[in-house]
């Protein structure tokens, strides 16, 4: 009887998750409700291991993430107004890529070059470095490649922040790509080097 309440709650929580998350994407809520919400989704996930759901389970993996989405937002590495500029770039980059996880490779590149950088920079400084990405201020901010944007940058905070599982699709290493407009080929050197061949788990991907 346990087994099957717990079944229960794991896909109450985790459909319960996907809605909060949804809303929150577009914003992130004060402080207050952030931190109450990660004692709630903290709770959640001691409720279902007392019904002993496995820890590596769907429905507390869920909550996990969302306790580190909402960390994310408490100590964002990024504005609102580098969201909007990956969306642009994602848009001139890979706006005709219909593969949800190459085009957040396209963001993943950006975050990399930041991350490499000797000194301090930020999203926005990477993405309007000369000549390294086709961006105009003027591009056309769609609402996936906003949404998807975001994730990316939610999620490379995340992984900033300590969280073990944050959803990377591309490693740190690779920060150079060519394409020809319907695919993107992501690579860890200027020139020559391996092509990545997308072995990472994706969260965007069934």
């Amino acid at each position: 009887m346990k087994r099957i309440i717990a079944y229960i709650l794991v896909s109450a929580i985790t459909a319960a998750l996907v809605l909060a998350g949804a809303v929150a994407a577009r914003a992130a809520g004060p402080e207050e409700e952030l931190l109450a919400r990660q004692e709630e989704v903290h709770a959640a996930a001691e409720l279902l291991r007392s019904l002993g759901v496995e820890e590596d389970s769907d429905g507390i993996r869920a909550l996990q993430e969302e306790w580190w989405r909402c960390q994310a937002r408490l100590y964002p590495r990024y504005t609102e107004e580098e969201v909007v500029m990956l969306a642009k770039l994602m848009w001139g980059e890979a706006g005709g890529i219909e593969s949800v996880t190459e085009v957040a490779c396209v963001g993943w590149v950006v975050c990399n070059r930041v991350d490499d950088q000797p000194e301090p920079v930020t999203v926005a400084s990477v993405i309007t470095s000369p000549n390294r990405f086709y961006y105009r201020e003027s591009f056309p901010v769609r609402e996936d490649l906003y949404a998807l944007a975001r994730d990316v940058l939610e999620r490379w905070t995340m992984e900033s922040l300590g969280c073990k599982r944050a959803g990377r699709v591309l490693p740190a290493d690779y920060r150079w790509y060519a394409g020809d407009g319907k695919h993107n080929w992501f690579r860890n050197a200027y020139r020559g080097g391996e092509r990545w061949g997308y072995s990472l788990p994706s969260p965007y991907e069934s």
